[in-house]
């Protein structure tokens, strides 16, 4: 006969209670953490044992196994719904999808596999630049690589919103840094054969011209003609989105900046900063799309988009932006991109604030996603969401 625990149950029982818990704990957390099946399997094994053992060792042998089983017929009963959802494609995401700071996100979807890249974080080792993230469902997202694993020479800090652009199998890399002469931001431009790199620095490609300096927020953009272009933010003397076009080796500028707009909407302007930036060009139906953020980055981020018939301009925005924008329970969402997903369905990759707002109140800008929609000329976000949706 078995002793028994205060509360009546005998101790056999009771451990064998605690030993399932601590597996079936071990295993949900590897599952929580989108690991494969295989990685969570490895949290169902008896720690410490090889061989079957005897003598007095035998009772704690039989508990395990009956713990094991346990753990088991959980990763069972937990593996096969993801896995028959991703069959029928009904894997779902619920935001945010990567929960520590990430702010401007770009996605990039090479074959089957989804590759983000974000703003430096403090989170990163020391010197280590621009955080690739990758997924194979939009929902669960891993830290495989740094983009730059360098502080390139020409730059002091403020490396800021990287973009990606694949051209004859050369990954372009995009960022911000601020000029260790110059004392303005620059825009950098990297370049790799792998989405993950490592990538080789390029150094500056521009910083500003005699009517407007600080260039931020790049985003290549190459049309159908072949014809290659960056957009980008201006800081001074006042914010406005422009574009630069690119040489067929996209490493330099092709020819004078062009300015596409300025501050014109009311959503633009908050009580302590106003700004248009992000800007981000999506060809749709033989229509050019600038998605841009505007108003304060710390508070009330939104975003609206402009249209044109050419890459060049002119852009009309949109009346009724702007098309994403915060909620009681989202705090500034922007900083976003657009992308297609292996189905061709639109979607928006972007950041909104979870705590603060503001890193001094202790927030983060965490990655998120919604579905977009185009019809008829106009784009539509459903978003921001916060409860679980059907994704993939």
């Amino acid at each position: 006969m078995f002793a028994k625990g205060a509360d009546g149950m005998d101790l056999e029982t009771a451990e064998t209670r605690a030993q399932e818990a601590s597996l079936r704990a071990s295993a949900g957390d590897a599952l929580a953490g989108g690991a494969p099946a295989g990685t969570a399997m490895q949290a169902c094994e008896v720690p410490g044992r090889r061989s079957r053992p005897s003598g007095n060792a035998a009772r704690e042998w039989n508990l395990w196994i009956i713990a094991r089983a346990v753990c088991i017929l959980m990763l069972v009963l937990v593996i096969t719904p993801q896995s028959n959802a991703r069959a029928r494609g009904t894997i779902t995401y619920r935001n945010p999808v990567f929960r520590i700071d990430y702010p401007d996100p770009y996605v990039l979807r090479v074959g089957g596999t989804y590759y983000a890249y974000g703003t430096t974080a403090g989170w990163q080792g020391l010197n280590k630049l621009f955080p690739v993230l990758r997924s194979t469902d939009l929902t669960h997202w891993r830290y495989v690589a740094d983009a730059l694993t360098s502080t390139p020479s020409w730059g002091v800090g403020d490396w800021w919103a990287p973009d990606v652009v694949v051209r004859n199998g050369t990954y372009y890399l995009y960022y911000v840094g601020k000029s260790l002469t110059l004392n303005v931001h620059c825009i950098g431009v990297a370049t790799a054969h792998s989405p993950t790199g490592p990538f080789q620095d390029h150094g500056s490609l521009a910083c500003g011209d005699g009517k407007g300096q600080g260039y931020i927020d790049p985003a290549p953009f190459i049309d159908s003609d072949g014809k290659a272009y960056l957009y980008l933010s201006v800081d001074d003397p006042y914010h406005n989105v422009s574009v630069l076009p690119l040489t067929a080796g996209m490493l330099h500028a092709a020819g004078p900046r062009r300015e596409l707009f300025t501050l014109s909407q009311p959503w633009e302007h908050g009580p302590s900063f106003s700004t248009v930036e992000g800007p981000f060009m999506v060809k749709h139906a033989g229509i050019y799309y600038l998605f841009y953020s505007g108003n304060d980055w710390q508070h009330d981020y939104a975003m609206g988009y402009a249209t044109a018939k050419s890459p060049l301009g002119p852009f009309t925005k949109y009346a009724r932006n702007p098309i994403l924008h915060g909620t009681d329970s989202v705090i500034g969402p922007g900083g976003g991109s657009i992308f297609q997903d292996t189905r061709g369905r639109w979607w928006l990759a972007y950041h909104a604030w979870e705590g603060g707002p503001g890193y001094e109140s202790g927030g983060v800008r965490n990655l998120r996603i919604d579905p977009v929609s185009f019809h008829n000329g106009v784009v539509s976000v459903h978003g921001p969401t916060t409860k679980r949706q059907a994704g993939l």
